[in-house]
Formats: C-alpha cells, structure tokens, sequence
C-alpha cells in the first residue's frame, strides 16, 4: 500500500482572508500555520480530527504557479490539489512509475518534507495529487517564529470545528481513476450507488468520485475535477463507506461558495437511517 491518509485538500485563492474566513465561520475552521514564499504562499486550516484545508495564495515572483492557475480559471478561487501521506516515498514513486505514470515536482532534499506530484492527465483524476512523506506536522517544521510563521489575517471566536467527512469529484473515466487511487494511492474502495465509487484511507476523509463525460449536460459539470466537500457536525461519528443513496445529490446541491470555487454540503448522522449520512435539514 502507498498512501495511508487523505491529509488534507488545497485550493487557490487569491487571498487567505476571504476563504480562510468563511471557513472559519461556516465550519468552525480553525488557523494551524501559515507563511509567504515568492512562488506561492500556504496556510493551514484544522478542521475536526485533524483534517486540513490548505489555502494557496499567489507569490510575488513573476513566474508564480499558483497565480497562473488562478488566470486559467478567470481569476476565481479553484481546488488545486489533494495530499495523501505516505510512509515510504522512493515507494510510491516506483509504485507511480510501475503502473505507467511519471511523477513530477519531485523533491527529495529535505528528510522532513519529501514529496512528489501526479499529473491529472496521467492519471484521470480531474485533479493533482501530492504524495508526501513528512513525519512531522507544518506546525512543527515551520515553529520557531520568523518568516515561517504569519499572523492570522482574519478573526477567529471559540467553537468546535467540524469535520470534514467526505470530498465529491468528476472524472471522465472511472476505471482509471480507480486504478490509480486504488494500485498506486493505496485507497480501499466502498461501493455507491449509480455511477460512482467511493475510496478510504486509514485517516482523513473520504473520497467518492463519479464519471461525468465532456460534454455532459446537467449542473455543475464544469469538467473534471474537484467539486464540492461534505461535512459533519462536531462530534458526529462515521461509519466509513456508509453514505445515502444519494449521496451525489446532497453533495452536489450544497452551497456554491465562490471564496472556495467548491460547494459544502451539510451532512448528519442518523442513527435511524441504515444509509448513514444523510442531509442535514
């Protein structure tokens, strides 16, 4: 197995303070770390069990990634990519490489932080994926104060965050985005009902992903990718894989929310449903 945890999910913004505020007013998110780079500027966002949210803001270098992808998609916020642990780097770039994709953006320097990325058009995902080896949290490799640690640009009262249980994604071909995620991110698959799938990890949240070919009429298909995340109430517990059979309908009638670029579908246990989730309200 390559991947053992979902860490966290990423999106472009042009700004922290607008996403990083909603996120915290509309689940509770609360700030974990943040620092500016020339070529792109992360921040951190916890939510329930140590899920993340990462935002990324634009460097000031000229030659800045993340403010390209923001003008590829008109300007607006966008998810960017998600990032799965793993244990064993050199192995899950070889596991990459046996089942035909090339990783790129490798870099290997640094013990504390060793990574290496999946283009989407090697592997059908609709979005990157980052594969990190990294045995110690941002909090930790980044403490000490200096350039590595920026103040919070926004305000942030008490509460609880909630968590973040599941994230919704178009693909064009199923079958190989299952086989990525499946052989070479190390997932366990969960079936769904209609034409969708759905993939866990040990940690962090789910994944279900459903196929949606160019051209599909219908809402919200703007393509493949990333498009909208559900999430639990504080302290509400899972049963990994137990989800609605319409899952895909709660997901993906959530509140659009341009700060993200992504919808967030409220979801609640109920413990006389057999199904699991289901929609809150």
């Amino acid at each position: 197995m390559s991947a053992h945890e979902l860490d966290h999910l990423a999106i472009a913004v042009p700004s922290w303070a607008p996403a990083g505020e909603l996120l915290h007013c509309e689940l509770g998110a609360r700030w974990a770390s943040g620092f500016t780079m020339p070529v792109f500027s992360p921040c951190q966002l916890a939510l329930a069990d140590d899920m993340r949210i990462e935002l990324l803001e634009p460097g000031t270098a000229p030659d800045s990634f993340i403010e390209r992808f923001l003008q590829e998609n008109d300007g607006n916020a966008a998810p960017h990519h998600i990032t799965f642990k793993v244990h064993d780097i050199h192995a899950a770039i070889a596991g990459a490489r046996f089942a035909g994709i090339e990783p790129i953006l490798v870099n290997l320097e640094h013990p504390q932080w060793q990574e290496a990325f999946l283009h989407p058009r090697d592997t059908g995902l609709g979005f990157l994926a980052q594969m990190v080896c990294a045995p110690q949290s941002v909090e930790e490799l980044t403490g000490g104060g200096g350039p590595w640690n920026s103040q919070r640009p926004w305000a942030e009262g008490t509460g609880e965050p909630a968590a973040l249980r599941v994230i919704l994604g178009h693909v064009e071909n199923l079958q190989r985005a299952r086989e990525v995620l499946v052989k070479v991110l190390g997932a366990t698959e969960f079936p769904l009902a209609g034409a969708g799938a759905g993939f866990s990890w040990d940690a962090g949240a789910d994944l279900v992903l459903y196929e949606v070919p160019a051209g599909t009429p219908g809402t919200d298909t703007r393509g493949t990718g990333i498009r909208a995340i559900g999430v639990a109430e504080p302290g509400a517990g899972q049963d990994p894989g137990a989800y609605l059979s319409d899952i895909r309908e709660v997901l993906e009638g959530g509140a659009l929310h341009p700060e993200l670029g992504l919808r967030i579908a409220p979801l609640r246990v109920n413990a006389m449903a057999a199904d699991g989730f289901v929609a809150d309200g």
